[in-house]
């Protein structure tokens, strides 16, 4: 990474350089978003259309969601309160398809329990 003259190299700055290795489609800034979806740190999200997450709890992976949003989420109270909301996002964690197979595997292959 290059510095720039008398500019502070960041931890932050740093991960944006490592996320944009070898992409060559120069995105401006506002196309690079960072996602704080658990305590492991940051992480870069390409898909820039409104979307929301699911988070592995086993492996970590990270899975874009595109949800109808069928029941929208009342944030009424906060406007009542004096919050200025802009946007909002969606992040639900369990098992992805693979954790939740091979939970299943396993579960089916432990001898029976005697009683």
């Amino acid at each position: 990474m290059r510095r720039a003259a008398r500019k502070r190299t960041t931890r932050q700055l740093e991960q944006v350089f490592k996320a944009l290795e070898g992409d060559h489609t120069h995105p401006f800034a506002h196309e690079i978003c960072t996602l704080l979806l658990d305590e492991q740190g940051a992480r870069f999200d390409p898909e820039t259309s409104q979307h929301d997450h699911f988070v592995c709890e086993r492996c970590g992976r990270v899975v874009d969601l595109f949800l109808r949003q069928t029941r929208p989420v009342d944030l009424s109270s906060l406007a009542k309160q004096g919050y200025v909301v802009t946007t909002h996002s969606l992040t639900v964690h369990g098992l992805c398809q693979i954790c939740a197979a091979r939970r299943r595997t396993s579960r089916s292959q432990r001898p029976a329990r005697k009683a």
